[in-house]
């Protein structure tokens, strides 16, 4: 019997198989503009008037959920709701969902960046708020709502829930546009959000987890996913994340720009860009070799829709035609802001050369002691790595080869793990571990 960082023991007996990670990448990267774009505009009504944007959509029982800030005619921005069958022809509600706030209140000059989850409780929404007209000096923060039905919503009574870091530090002038993930296993939620700083004004993304969306607690690594060097598609502007988890892995898609693509003469950026990274646990990304997917000159190209974008996507995945759909928002360069939709197909990337992780299994999971890992086919020279739910490595063994082994848990803490096993490079996906 080997030992493992005298914590990991290997051993040689097989196991009942009580969990199984699929053993491909869902990596979509082959985007279709539709031809029909813009699929949801301003008006008519007062209430988002004057612009529209930043969608965050749902698919429940065959109809395609979206919240969006709508501005009015008095120049404020709020929370509204439209739903689709088919994700091109939209019924708008008959007025906002979710208001801006009272005198002297936090979010009484505009609510904007909506994303919605739905849990075993309901609806959640946390959303972008500040005093005055996106004038983040005042405030820019982070609020929370509840709703039964997506519909009625009820801010939460200590909003905000979430601020900006303080000057200087990579978020310390602004936050906003949240992408929400809730672990079903242990009840945790990671949120992804913007942030800028105070010096250069870059966009990058950072992490904040809670065991309850009221209380976060920001990643120590943050920034996670950064600005390249100058030069790159995304060494300006890095944000407004959508994250889905499909497969095991997260993929998150992003907006991007490049300080190159700059336009003095209309003080804004020429081109934007839809990227792609991808992560086995929220918190290490890998940017996709492919990236940017998409762009603003990608065809079908319309100056009068696609200028000023494709910004702030929020992604779906319909299972029954196997299809990825993108709702992303442009200005049409006469401030005619609109969402328009962009689809993919679902590409499934075997990894025939690594060690598939529908050949883990795990038992006891949760376990108190000792749980064993056994693997349906030998493996070389492999990694394993042991993570904790923040993504600090807690245990670490190179050069294994063979087919099982134990955890052993001695110092270990009660809460979730992720462990992988790195053959050839590759990491095909991360099992979650329980230690009660």
């Amino acid at each position: 019997m080997k030992v493992f960082g005298a914590k990991l023991y290997f051993t040689s007996f097989l196991v009942i198989v009580f969990i199984s990670v699929t053993p491909f990448l869902h990596a979509q990267t082959q985007w279709t503009k539709y031809a029909g774009n813009p699929i949801l505009t301003k008006g008519p009504d007062n209430f988002d008037i004057l612009a529209i944007g930043q969608p965050a959509v749902l698919f429940e029982n065959d109809t395609i959920k979206m919240w969006y800030g709508g501005v009015g005619n008095d120049w404020k921005s709020r929370i509204c709701y439209a739903w689709s069958t088919d994700g091109i022809n939209w019924t708008k509600h008959s007025q906002p969902v979710l208001d801006v706030g009272g005198p002297g209140e936090w979010d009484r000059g505009w609510v904007d960046t909506p994303e919605i989850i739905k849990d075993s409780s309901g609806y959640k929404m946390l959303y972008y708020g500040d005093t005055a007209w996106q004038f983040s000096a005042i405030n820019s923060s982070i609020g929370l709502a509840y709703s039964s039905d997506g519909i009625n919503w009820t801010k939460e009574a200590t909003n905000p829930v979430f601020f900006k870091g303080n000057p200087g530090e990579w978020d310390g002038s602004w936050v906003e546009s949240p992408a929400l993930y809730r672990d079903n296993i242990t009840g945790e939620y990671m949120m992804w959000y913007n942030g800028v700083d105070t010096s250069t004004w870059k966009i990058q993304i950072g992490l904040a987890t809670s065991v309850d969306a009221v209380n976060w607690i920001r990643h120590p690594s943050n920034p996670l996913l950064t600005n390249s060097n100058w030069g790159g598609y995304d060494d300006m502007w890095l944000g407004t994340p959508a994250v889905l988890f499909i497969g095991n892995k997260f993929e998150l898609w992003y907006s991007s720009t490049a300080a190159a693509s700059y336009n003095g003469s209309t003080s804004s950026f020429d081109t934007i860009n839809i990227c792609l990274a991808t992560s086995p646990d929220g918190i290490n990304w890998t940017k996709h070799v492919s990236n940017p997917l998409f762009h603003t000159y990608t065809s079908p190209y319309s100056a009068n829709i696609d200028q000023g974008g494709p910004w702030a996507p929020d992604v779906i995945f319909n299972p029954s035609s196997q299809t990825y759909m993108m709702f992303y928002e442009a200005e049409g360069g006469v401030a005619d802001y609109t969402i328009s939709l962009a689809t993919a197909p679902r590409d499934t990337l075997s990894i025939s050369s690594s060690l598939s992780c529908n050949g883990v299994k795990v038992f006891p999971n949760p376990f108190t002691n000792t749980a064993t890992v056994c693997l349906t086919r030998p493996v070389n020279d492999a990694v394993i790595s042991l993570f904790d739910n923040v993504g600090k490595k807690v245990r670490h063994q190179n050069h294994f080869s063979g087919t099982s082994f134990e955890i052993v848990r001695d110092d270990l803490k009660s809460g979730l793990y992720f462990l992988t096993i790195e053959e050839n490079g590759n990491i095909p996906g991360r099992i979650k571990i329980i230690i009660q």
